[in-house]
């Protein structure tokens, strides 16, 4: 507790500079916060977001996806009477679950689907696969480029997702990183269910997961969970990972309740673009990998 208040007092002396970079472009909060200071612990996992962390929320494609891609498929495959009474009871439950396929499978579950046909999880991962516009989006040189000079035997990296596994898959493959992110190391909501992202059960299905799949002892503490997500930032650092929350070149165009916020002690690191992360954190290219700012 006292070391909580701490951390508080030093976060709060702390605003003004924190807000100051923020407006220069990225912020790293080294020397910032007692929690946020390089370590020597070896870091044995990087753990992805994607959608909008691997790709800039400012392309629309999220927007596509949770807008006209969602509310077709539930006109067209769940015989709703049109977008809008899709659109009205899609954000309702999605406010609530975080995950198009978790908020479609509970409403199903509550008798919202009145309209004829139930809903199942496949459906939605074969739409999303092929449906949504993935021309919005593309490779990051940068960041594939630094990906791409981790040894998988030094640190570890895992795509963990909210989004359906076949759409995943797709999303690493349009992103050009599908052949970094082995299938043993990508984790969808269909992994997780029924739980997703912030609970901290889908963190442990994955956790547990990664320790069988490297038959190697991993623990929360010797992960860094990469996130556009406010709500997820919050929910690793309460499990005891180290947190990189990625803004994109346009904070607006995040969802209000979810908007990311470079002030909360609950982030380590903050950039715009996942490709600067070797730029800010260049202690997890090391070997041993450690989370040792620049």
């Amino acid at each position: 507790f006292l070391l909580q208040k701490l951390l508080h007092t030093t976060h709060n002396m702390s605003m003004l500079t924190i807000q100051a970079a923020a407006r220069r472009g990225r912020i790293v909060t080294k020397n910032l916060s007692t929690r946020a200071t390089s370590t020597s612990q070896k870091m044995k996992a990087i753990i992805f977001d994607v959608d909008d962390t691997m790709y800039d929320i400012a392309t629309g494609f999220t927007d596509n996806r949770n807008g006209i891609t969602i509310q077709n498929f539930m006109v067209e495959q769940l015989n709703f009477p049109d977008r809008l009474t899709a659109k009205t009871l899609r954000d309702e439950y999605f406010a609530k679950y975080h995950s198009s396929m978790k908020a479609l499978t509970v409403a199903n579950q509550e008798g919202k689907l009145i309209y004829g046909k139930d809903f199942k999880p496949e459906m939605l991962n074969d739409w999303f696969a092929t449906k949504c516009d993935f021309s919005l989006i593309g490779p990051n040189p940068k960041f594939i480029k630094s990906l791409s000079k981790l040894k998988s035997e030094n640190i570890k990296l895992i795509a963990f997702s909210n989004g359906p596994r076949k759409y995943v898959l797709k999303m690493l493959d349009v992103l050009g990183v599908k052949d970094l992110f082995p299938d043993d190391s990508v984790f969808a909501v269909d992994d997780t269910l029924p739980y997703c992202k912030p609970e901290p059960e889908a963190f442990q299905k994955v956790l547990d997961r990664i320790c069988a799949n490297f038959s190697e002892q991993v623990n929360f503490e010797d992960c860094v969970m990469v996130e556009d997500s406010m709500k997820n930032i919050r929910a690793s650092k309460e499990l005891g990972m180290k947190t990189v929350l990625i803004t994109g070149t346009d904070v607006n165009a995040h969802h209000a309740i979810d908007r990311p916020t470079v002030s909360d002690p609950a982030i380590d690191v903050v950039c715009k673009d996942a490709g600067e992360m070797e730029d800010l954190i260049p202690g997890l290219w090391k070997v041993p990998a450690v989370f040792e700012l620049a």
